[in-house]
């Protein structure tokens, strides 16, 4: 027994219980804190009618598409912001005002 474990029964507390697992229990890789409140959702007994399945949480891109019009009435597609195009049909230099963002 540990001297700390004998001074918290000397003040009336029980000492901590220690617990092991075996390494062929652990996990291959840790379950992230998604995972781990699905999993402790899914083994509780549900309501009726309320179907709990599990996803996969992957990343995604967002891309941003600028879309210019002339006013002879082409447009096109850019993925970069230009403050003056060519227009490919017409040959006039269009001038772009810059986007404004939504106010949130």
């Amino acid at each position: 027994m540990k001297l700390k474990d004998w001074l918290r029964d000397m003040r009336g507390k029980r000492p901590p219980e220690e617990v092991y697992v075996h390494l062929a229990d652990a996990p291959a890789e840790p379950e992230g804190p998604y995972r781990a409140r699905l999993a402790a959702a899914t083994h509780q007994p549900g309501v009726e009618g309320i179907d709990v399945s599990e996803r996969d949480v992957v990343r995604g891109e967002l891309q941003v598409l600028y879309r210019t019009r002339c006013p002879c009435s082409h447009q096109w597609d850019t993925v970069h912001f230009h403050r003056m195009s060519i227009c490919p049909k017409c040959g006039c230099a269009v001038l772009v005002n810059a986007p404004r963002l939504p106010s949130e």
